[in-house]
């Protein structure tokens, strides 16, 4: 529950954002008709700070939003007042375009004031582009605009004039000349209708009423986005399919893989690295699943892909490869525009169906595509399962070869250990000792030695009285008559041991005959210790015989493992070397763009088989598109046949994200089974959450080191919007900057799993190969970025020789822009010109670019170079925003910094402006510019010493204008800072 109020609060802060956007809209439609007005411009007016409407106007009014109120959608009555009146006309109609507006929306739900109402006391915000479109303002006092002491103090500060109240502003503004309109009067506007974000607030609107979020559980795309964690790329994963061009790089491949497994993959694509490309195989391995499972299983369903962008550059990109390489009218509905509905996806649509209901199934040549498809699936399949086996085996191999080497080097340890033991000190060889008759010897010499008589004392023996001498002949009486003295004793001892005796003579051991009592005693010693040392010579012999056995015993068996190894490692040598995971969409490349071309084959086939309720379902589509309500009904009842249908003609739906709602009307979750959104780091995180209810899983390109989002509020009213959007639901700043439209964190970071902390930009799958700019100008992109791209580009020079040119021009003001540098430019241009360089080229071949960070001076280059070629291509000359994915072969970069007043600060925060700048050049880029000024600065310096490093600084040539060659820094003049009281 507590995740659900999470979301729920989430997707609020969304629609609050929104409802800011279209009150900061910067061209009002006046409306078509007078039943459905969005502007009120009669019966209006101000004196002092109060507003006042007459009292028919505001009972008009208020009935709406009764009516409203009873539908339960008070919430979409949206009315704000601004002034003056400021207008211009397009197609038959007025536009109107507001410096600031105030909601009085809640007005309405109170009574009629004939006294007015105050209008310092309602909260208001300023329309940036028109503020700097129509008085000059700078991108940097846009940002910087005081809002939160109230509107007199945002208009006095703003227009740098004190005014007594908000109707001496009105009297006192400078209006702008023609051809736009204006009237010092107030107007009221309707502001709940803004074209770019009405679906999207539809959308947000339709989800957040559902009764049961379906898409809210963990392995859903909109789930991972908001909570998930994205995870690591696998290796081996084997894939099916490739769009007719060029193999998928590694980089490419393991993105591709990726998104095989997990609902949410985010690509991060640098300048030039194949984004595109990556999309399209991603398209045709869709083609594949769906006909492979549909012929194996029997099953089908839905691969409807959608391709969408904020930026128009990026589908155009994808729609011409499409184009390009699809020989079938079918394949893909491009543009979902009211306009380009009508024009481009009705046509190809009703062509579809004429084409089904002319053609004839031919069930043979169905039966044959689907062999051949199946036959080289199954081909291709095998290599996989094969190389699995193969795989296996090695692994199972190399395993046991670690541990046969294990158990070798065990067993030379111990064979080790047994030499070891055999060459330490060794007992004397007693092989001849005869231990026989010294065993027969020693029992005699131990009754010997306990027959000996006691040893007489000294004091018995030197006793010299007649008594001792008696006591003395009396024993050696009793010792002849008993036979019991030591020399009978030895004289007995040698008859019992003569024959042992003589055994031993002829042996390295003789045994002695003992002749006194000492030798005797001796001669027991010596017996004992030589049996003892026999018997351990004898035991070391047998432990001596047991180690060599044993010792032969590991030898046979350390020689058995050496023959398992030497065999084992002649089969490992046989196994290939290449990994087929790192190779296999490179080797079989072939075979996958057949296999996506049968797939294809075999799915119109199919289509052509299942005729009528194809039909059925085209038809019912188009209703959809024609605004037929009974085929919405049909659509919300069944659009999983019909989708599904649909997707087997039309699998590719290309569309810019602000559309998707006319093609795909209801967020319903399933209806898409994958999204491909390019460009995703210059949307705000809340334009993709939709697309990303409706698909089953969603492929999210982007670079967090190109442009963001255009975010139209200044600092104060970013602060505003997170403390009343935020705060005040119980969020936190931490989720102000993971999901805050208005925070650094885009779609692309929300999609990486960045945790919306200042520089992180989480982890999404680089990729890293560059194919678009020569070595020394995508250097610098990946100088400031750090991206450790892969350059692929040869070095190939320019026509003026260098690759990185770069003009100093001093400088000069006049209206915002820098007319020194335009005029350099105009000269550089002409200079190209004659040496084979064009400014309209179909396909950017040889063609120039000009662009600058600053609207002003991309507007008055665009007039200048217009008014000096007529056919200069219009997409050739712009901010550095609107080239967001496009590339020139040269591209000339006007900086327009030269007052000491300028700020470096809206070039330099990131290094976003100067990376995309740089990027769209392929061959030649050329910086023109206050070069001393430009090095004040951080990723500017280091443009200029990338440039001295590896092109050059050059002075400009003599046939340029005479005041903007290059001078010293000494010389530099600085022109007064221009008011923004009056407009431009």
């Amino acid at each position: 529950m507590l995740e659900q109020n999470t979301i729920s609060a989430i997707l609020q802060t969304w629609l609050d954002y929104i409802q800011l956007e279209e009150l900061t809209n910067a061209e009002v439609d006046a409306g078509s008709t007078d039943d459905d007005p969005h502007i009120w411009d009669k019966d209006i007016n101000l004196l002092g700070n109060h507003l006042f409407l007459t009292e028919s106007l505001f009972k008009e009014l208020k009935q709406e939003y009764k009516d409203l109120k009873e539908q339960n959608k008070s919430d979409d009555f949206k009315i704000a007042v601004a002034f003056p009146q400021i207008y211009q006309i397009k197609d038959r109609l007025r536009k109107f375009r507001p410096l600031f507006t105030l909601d009085i929306s809640i007005i309405f739900a109170g009574n009629y004031q004939k006294s007015g109402w105050d209008l310092t006391k309602f909260l208001f915000q300023p329309v940036l582009p028109n503020l700097m479109d129509l008085y000059g303002l700078s991108e940097d006092e846009a940002e910087n605009l005081v809002i939160r002491e109230g509107l007199l103090v945002f208009l006095e500060t703003t227009f740098n004039h004190p005014y007594k109240d908000l109707q001496d502003f009105l009297n006192l503004i400078d209006l702008p000349p023609r051809p736009l309109r204006s009237k010092a009067s107030p107007y009221l506007l309707r502001f709940d209708y803004a074209p770019y974000s009405y679906n999207l607030k539809k959308d947000l609107q339709k989800i957040c009423s559902q009764p049961q979020w379906d898409w809210a559980t963990p392995s859903h795309p909109a789930y991972e986005y908001l909570f998930g964690v994205p995870k690591p790329p696998s290796h081996e994963v084997f894939f099916l399919g490739a769009f007719p061009t060029n193999p998928p790089t590694p980089s490419q491949a393991l993105a591709l893989k990726h998104a095989l497994l997990n609902p949410i993959t985010a690509v991060m694509g640098p300048p030039g690295n194949g984004k595109t490309s990556t999309s399209l195989h991603k398209i045709a391995q869709q083609i594949v699943k769906r006909a492979y499972k549909l012929i194996t299983s029997g099953l089908d369903e839905s691969n409807l892909t959608l391709v969408t962008s904020t930026n128009n550059r990026a589908v155009n990109n994808v729609e011409e490869r499409l184009a390009a390489d699809i020989s079938t009218e079918r394949f893909y509905l491009s543009g979902g525009s009211k306009n380009l509905i009508d024009k481009q996806v009705l046509p190809k649509l009703q062509a579809a169906i004429n084409w089904l209901e002319q053609a004839d199934f031919d069930e043979q040549d169905w039966y044959f595509t689907k062999n051949q498809l199946l036959t080289l699936a199954n081909e291709l399949t095998e290599q996989k399962k094969q190389y699995d086996f193969e795989r296996q085996q090695q692994q199972q191999d190399e395993q046991l070869l670690n541990r046969l080497s294990e158990e070798i080097e065990e067993l030379e340890t111990a064979i080790s250990d047994f030499s070891y033991s055999s060459n330490r000190e060794e007992v004397p060889n007693y092989t001849s000792f005869p231990a026989n008759a010294y065993e027969q010897i020693l029992p005699y010499v131990e009754k010997a030695i306990a027959s000996l008589p006691p040893a007489e004392s000294s004091s018995i023996r030197s006793a010299q009285n007649v008594l001792g001498r008696l006591w003395n002949w009396l024993r050696s009486l009793y010792s002849s008559l008993t036979q019991s003295s030591e020399r009978h004793i030895l004289k007995r001892l040698y008859k019992q041991i003569e024959v042992p005796i003589a055994a031993t003579l002829a042996t390295p051991f003789p045994f002695q005959m003992p002749l006194t009592r000492e030798s005797l005693l001796s001669a027991r010693e010596m017996i004992v210790f030589q049996l003892n040392r026999q018997r351990e010579s004898t035991q070391a012999q047998l432990d001596r015989e047991e180690s060599t056995q044993q010792q032969n015993s590991l030898t046979t068996q350390r020689d058995y493992l050496l023959r398992r190894v030497e065999q084992l490692q002649s089969r490992l040598a046989n196994y290939a070397t290449e990994d087929f995971y790192d190779l296999f969409y490179i080797q079989f490349h072939a075979q996958q763009q057949q296999l996506f071309t049968l797939s294809w084959q075999y799915l119109q086939l199919e289509a052509l088989k299942r005729k009528e309720e194809v039909l059925t379902s085209l038809k019912t589509y188009m209703g959809v598109l024609i605004q037929d309500w009974d085929a919405r009904r049909a659509l919300a009842k069944n659009w999983r046949t019909i989708y599904r249908d649909l997707s087997l003609v039309f699998p590719v739906l290309i569309s810019t994200l602000h559309s998707v709602r006319n093609l795909i009307p209801y967020p319903d979750t399933g209806c898409l089974d994958q999204v491909i959104f390019d460009e995703a780091a210059m949307s705000p995180q809340h334009q993709a959450f939709p697309v990303l209810v409706r698909t089953s899983s969603a492929f999210i390109v982007g670079d967090p080191w190109q442009l963001e989002p255009v975010i139209p509020f200044s600092q104060e009213s970013l602060k505003q919007y997170a403390g009343e959007s935020f705060l005040k639901r119980g969020l936190t700043d931490a989720d102000y900057d993971r999901y805050s439209p208005t925070s650094h964190c885009t779609a692309y970071h929300r999609a990486a799993g960045a945790s919306g902390e200042q520089g992180d930009i989480g982890m999404g799958i680089l990729l890293k190969e560059h194919y678009r700019c020569v070595p020394p100008i995508i250097k610098y992109s990946d100088r400031i970025c750090h991206y450790g791209i892969d350059i692929k580009t040869p070095d190939k020079p320019s026509a003026l020789g260098a690759n990185l040119i770069a003009y100093h021009v001093q400088g000069k003001f006049d209206s915002q822009s820098n007319v020194a540098e335009i005029e350099a430019i105009e000269a550089i241009i002409d200079h190209l010109l004659k040496l084979g360089y064009c400014v309209n080229s179909p396909n950017n071949d040889s063609a120039i670019g000009v662009i600058s960070p600053y609207r002003h001076q991309a507007n008055a280059l665009n007039k200048k170079l217009h008014s000096t070629w007529d056919d200069f291509s219009n997409n050739s000359i712009g901010t550095i925003h609107t080239f967001q994915g496009g590339e020139k072969s040269v591209i000339i970069l006007s900086t327009r910094q030269s007052l000491e007043t300028d700020s470096l600060w809206f070039i330099n925060r990131r290094p976003n402006l100067l990376n995309v700048a740089v990027s769209r050049a392929k061959e030649l880029f050329i910086l023109v510019g206050d070069l001393e000024r430009l090095k004040e600065g951080g990723y500017t310096r280091m443009l200029v010493e990338h440039i001295e490093e590896y092109g050059e600084i050059r002075e400009l040539p003599q046939s340029f204008p005479q005041d903007t060659r290059k001078r010293s820094k000494a010389s530099l003049s600085r022109s007064p800072k221009p008011r923004i009281s009056k407009p431009s």
